[in-house]
Parts: C-alpha cells; structure tokens; sequence
C-alpha cells in the first residue's frame, strides 16, 4: 500500500506560489509557532504566518490527492520554488494567503 507523501505549496490568493516546502527543514521556515502542550504545529486560516520576512494571513488551505506517485529526480533541472532538493510526492497541501 502507497504511503502518503506530501508537499505544502504557500501561494497567494491572486495566484502567485511562493514557494513549495517538502520537509521538516523547509516547514520550519515559516516561523510557526509550537504547542506547550505537545511541540507540534498548526496551518490554520485566518493566522498570520511569516515567510522570507514577509507576513501572509492564512485565507484557505485545501488537500489534493494526487492520482500517482511524482518521482522527483532532478534531471530536468531544479524547482524554483523549492527550498531544498524535492522529494517524492503523492498529495499537496495548498495553503493560500493574503500580505498581512
């Protein structure tokens, strides 16, 4: 059975990605702020959240599934978006934000 593999893409509400972020490393960029409870986080509309010095209202947040396994391999160049070397990927999180 496949395991899901995900990738969150940040872009604007008037359409422009920001970026896409494939791991705990990149994730962390966005400056989210951690539970007391239990250390985790949470992407949840209406917070503001902060990238590359930039603040973003959170406006919506979707999950797609995609229908196959994308192989990323670069060996048709680099992902301008991504922070770090991309991964495989089966489903993506979009997040949609607003300039705060």
């Amino acid at each position: 059975m496949e395991q899901l593999q995900v990738r969150i893409l940040l872009q604007h509400v008037q359409g422009a990605a920001i970026a896409y972020f494939y791991n705990r490393e990149s994730f962390d960029l966005l400056n989210i702020e951690r539970q007391t409870y239990d250390d985790s986080q949470f992407i949840e509309i209406g917070n503001t959240i902060e990238y590359r010095e930039e603040k973003y209202v959170v406006k919506n947040i979707n999950f797609k599934m995609e229908k196959q396994l994308y192989e990323m391999d670069n060996k048709y160049g680099i992902n301008v978006y991504s922070l770090t070397d991309p991964s495989d990927f089966n489903c993506q999180i979009g997040v949609f934000v607003d300039n705060a």
